[in-house]
């Protein structure tokens, strides 16, 4: 499994540009209920360490109220939860918030925060931090990245780390993974244990498809690059092997073999990709006759509704792996929270990013937005909403599987979709329809589309 960790940035010169940055309106100045045990200063910075309470100490006109800290979330009720729940922790402390989506907050963290608009924390994708560490509006997170790294997978800390510095903390996470009706497989095969492989479930499918009535061992969505991602990725085809992103690797022989087995997954549901629908996979999964279909947390409520409504338990599980080839890894999202290298308040910015991680800060994410926080299995189920919930730790679980890439450009999706419904509907045959993709990524990527 491959996993992009580390950016190209020059390390020194961030540190210098996020402490010119963070020197103006602070003094330091300890003024917390533990400010007593506060000791070691952070080496080369400015910053006190609390050794006793493990978290920096806010500067004394943010401990105090008299300035308010500022952040930018996307969604209002998401920022009223986590402010809510931050003050129950630090009451005097004052914190703003601004709509900004985190598809922006790069671009103008680069121009607001200059300006001295910008917040002092800020949310984006992993894809955009490494951007954001070379214009230096992401700071270093000093030493909360060990505390970190007890909490959050370290798939996750690696995307987010350079130089064994942490510059952004994962927040939440999204993935596609294996669901699957319980009740349904103790029926026709004395276990309500998922498949790890895909042979597995070509085996029950021999006995239980029947093309006449619609009846299938596994539904998904066939003509999509993202769904068929973790076939193609558990025999040994990554994406931007050499983080080169003018180079796919479409026409490599590891996608040549990965393709050969997808196409052969058509025994398993044989339907052409335009009729691999949403509601072909999701809407039959619901009626409770469907063993497995592979979709994301999107479904959670109306799964539940439905669980309960038709008298089914459904699990979800990691994605199956091909039984000769490597875990099968899927492209996973990671929405991350980054101190601004221009905060005047770097300490309280700190305290802020890291609380978010926390388990208030998770139970806030999640009963407010219904989004997945990017903690360790262990961990997710220490959070109030959460704990127990296994349909959420098969989230992780496969989230932990991620190939994290540098970057995703949309032409990406349209010469990698047409390329799997060329090869899934048996269009052209593999090699022609891998360098067709090839081409036509280079023709996109040309037209800057």
């Amino acid at each position: 499994m491959r996993k992009i960790g580390l950016f190209s940035v020059i390390f020194v010169l961030v540190n210098v540009l996020v402490l010119s940055g963070c020197g103006t309106g602070s003094n330091n100045t300890a003024n917390t209920p533990n400010s007593s045990n506060s000791s070691n200063s952070e080496a080369g910075s400015e910053l006190e360490w609390d050794s006793a309470a493990k978290e920096y100490v806010m500067e004394a006109e943010v401990a105090s109220g008299e300035q308010a800290l500022k952040i930018w979330v996307e969604y209002e009720d998401y920022a009223k939860a986590l402010i809510a729940a931050f003050k129950v922790k630090y009451p005097e402390v004052k914190v703003e918030y601004e709509i900004v989506p985190k598809v922006e907050s790069v671009e103008r963290m680069g121009l607001d925060g200059e300006a001295g608009k910008g917040a002092d924390v800020f949310m984006l994708s992993y894809d955009k931090l490494g951007m954001a560490i070379d214009n230096a509006t992401a700071a270093p997170l000093g030493q909360y990245s060990e505390s970190l790294k007890d909490r959050v997978p370290a798939t996750f800390i690696e995307v987010v780390s350079n130089e064994d510095q942490m510059f952004g903390v994962p927040i939440s996470t999204e993935s596609i993974a294996l669901f699957y009706n319980k009740t349904l497989l103790k029926k026709l095969t004395g276990s309500d244990q998922p498949a790890a492989t895909w042979e597995e479930i070509a085996e029950l499918a021999k006995g239980y498809n029947n093309n006449a009535t619609n009846q299938w061992t596994i539904r998904f969505l066939t003509g999509q690059l993202y769904y068929s991602y973790p076939v193609l990725s558990s025999l040994g085809w990554h994406l931007f092997e050499d983080s080169d992103l003018s180079k796919p690797n479409f026409t490599s022989a590891e996608l040549t073999k990965g393709l050969e087995y997808y196409k052969s997954l058509r025994d398993i549901w044989n339907v052409n990709s335009a009729d691999a629908t949403y509601d072909s996979i999701e809407n039959e999964f619901i009626k409770g006759k469907t063993p497995y279909i592979i979709t994301g947390p999107w479904v959670f409520k109306d799964f539940d509704t439905a669980a309960q409504e038709v008298g089914f338990e459904y699990g979800v599980a990691k994605l199956p792996k091909v039984a000769s080839g490597e875990v099968a890894s899927s492209l996973t999202g990671i929405t991350v929270a980054a101190v601004s290298g221009y905060s005047k308040y770097p300490a309280a910015a700190r305290v802020f990013a890291n609380f978010m991680a926390s388990n208030e800060g998770a139970a806030a994410l999640h009963q407010s937005i219904g989004a997945i926080p990017a903690l360790k299995s262990d961990q997710i189920q220490n959070v109030e909403g959460i704990d127990g919930n296994d349909h959420i730790a098969g989230i992780i679980a496969q989230s932990e599987n991620a190939d994290l890439t540098p970057q995703l450009p949309e032409y990406l999706y349209t010469a990698g979709n047409a390329l799997i419904v060329n090869v899934w509907d048996n269009l052209l045959s593999v090699e022609e329809a891998q360098a067709k993709a090839e081409k036509e990524y280079a023709d996109l990527k040309g037209l800057g589309n």
